[in-house]
């Protein structure tokens, strides 16, 4: 029993993985045309009801599972977990801070603008 614990007879062990492999192949191209079709779709949803083009979609979640098909075939191939660049992990921390602070002034903002009444 002293492999039981390995990643390869562990039922619950998951590894992570990182972001899709590229260049893309004719699969992961695939999930791009569908999710291309699905956010048409919400398109066209939101401009039958602004008006705009005839409304033919009664409901937005007719492009909701072209979407998700769409992600899983573009993340059916990933690259492995480990860290492809590690000399840029300061920079990403600093983009995650600008990030998060550019999102607190957004939220802050429309707080203020929602309890002014304007």
């Amino acid at each position: 029993m002293s492999g039981y614990r390995e990643h390869g007879f562990d039922p619950n062990h998951y590894e992570p993985q990182g972001p899709p492999m590229r260049p893309f192949n004719w699969v992961q191209w695939t999930g791009v045309g569908f999710g291309v079709f699905g956010i048409a779709l919400y398109a066209a949803y939101f401009a039958g009801r602004a008006g705009w083009i005839p409304e033919k979609l009664h409901s937005p979640m007719v492009g909701f599972p072209m979407l998700m098909l769409g992600v899983v075939l573009v993340n059916s191939r990933r690259h492995p977990a480990h860290d492809i660049a590690p000399e840029l992990a300061q920079a990403r921390k600093r983009w995650l801070l600008i990030t998060l602070l550019i999102c607190a002034v957004i939220l802050g903002a429309a707080i203020a603008i929602d309890f002014s009444g304007a």
